[in-house]
């Protein structure tokens, strides 16, 4: 009996030391990928398509809005920062029907910096919002990738220092958003 007590003793005790440092170790979640969602529409922060298509809109932008030729050179550091799923079935709290997932990343830009990117990924957000409608062989993508490059949108499109692609609801952690996860 004595032996039993002892070894449910050091388990507990194995337990609690493994319990107080998981918590440590996850708290880096700049270097981690953050855990697949299932059923997600919207392509990860480091899919080549969405880096592409942030790319292609920076390089269409800069020269209209900035009166400079730049380019994005290089991706580094690609990161999900909140995941916003598409709530439609539930009436409370209030539908949802954008699945929105915001990222974060570093751009080497023509100039030689390297800037804060700040980009969302939203779905159905298509052409003319047709999600999956036009086949799964039509060229339209039911999800759209838009960015901001950090210290780059003088005209403030996207707010100063690019905020609405960085802003998160304050709440995200409550039940007002269910399956919504704020990483930072």
């Amino acid at each position: 009996m004595m032996k039993r007590l002892k070894a449910l003793g050091s388990a507990i005790g194995a337990a609690s030391v493994v319990g107080l440092t998981l918590p440590a170790a996850a708290a880096d979640l700049g270097t981690l990928r953050p855990p697949a969602v299932f059923n997600a529409k919207v392509p990860a922060c480091d899919s080549p398509a969405v880096l592409g298509e942030v790319e292609s809109q920076f390089e269409y932008g800069a020269p209209r809005m900035l009166q400079a030729k730049l380019t994005i050179q290089e991706f580094s550091g690609m990161f999900e920062k909140a995941y916003q799923p598409e709530v439609t079935a539930d009436p409370y709290p209030a539908p949802n029907p954008i699945e929105r997932r915001y990222c974060q990343a570093k751009a080497l830009i023509s100039d030689g910096q390297w800037r804060t990117v700040y980009y969302v990924i939203e779905y159905p957000m298509g052409f003319a919002a047709a999600a999956d409608t036009l086949g799964a062989f039509s060229p339209v993508r039911g999800w759209r990738a838009e960015g901001c490059v950090l210290g780059l949108d003088t005209w403030h499109v996207y707010g100063a220092n690019c905020q609405s692609l960085r802003r998160y609801p304050p709440d995200a952690a409550s039940d007002a958003y269910p399956g919504y996860v704020s990483k930072g």
